[in-house]
């Protein structure tokens, strides 16, 4: 286990893991603002390889975490979160949920953790989210989270409109 909250907890991903991965993975409402699409089988199937084969390295620019609630004994994927360590020594976080977990207010309560986790647990010292302009959803869980809006630009490989938002660790 990486971190956990109120009512999620937060571990590495397994094979076992397949099918409620590419549940989430291949719905198109959960992917539209990641690529745009839902994924086939075969490239969820080779990103969960991936991610599983990651945790054998000791790369420590990017945590990929499967996500958890604590009430399910059988440790069921509801989704995913990461840290990724950017150019500028800035680490991003985001966070997906299948579909069918949605409005349950897991999306405030997943980004918390994770700011809690990168300030406190690994001592990160500035922590960015990035996200498209049209994605008001997660608009409305950073405008509520203690992470404040710096800027808003178009995405030179995408020229998606998207909002960038920046915690600092005040220690």
């Amino acid at each position: 286990m990486y971190f956990e909250t109120e009512r999620l907890y937060t571990r590495k991903f397994e094979l076992e893991d397949l099918e409620d991965f590419h549940e989430m993975q291949s719905n198109n409402n959960v992917m539209k603002y990641v690529i745009g699409r839902g994924k086939t089988r075969t490239e969820n199937l080779n990103e969960l390889l991936k991610i599983i084969k990651s945790y054998n390295e000791s790369n420590t620019n990017r945590f990929t975490m499967a996500i958890s609630e604590k009430n399910n004994e059988f440790c069921t994927l509801i989704g995913a979160c990461a840290i990724n360590k950017s150019e500028n020594e800035e680490f991003e976080v985001g966070y997906r949920f299948s579909e069918k977990y949605w409005g349950k207010g897991y999306g405030s309560e997943i980004l918390n953790g994770l700011l809690e986790f990168c300030l406190n647990d690994l001592a990160i010292s500035k922590v960015i989210s990035i996200v498209e302009k049209e994605n008001i959803h997660s608009i409305r869980i950073l405008e509520n989270s203690p992470m404040q809006f710096i800027s808003e630009y178009e995405e030179e490989d995408t020229n998606n409109i998207v909002r960038l938002y920046r915690l600092e660790n005040p220690f």
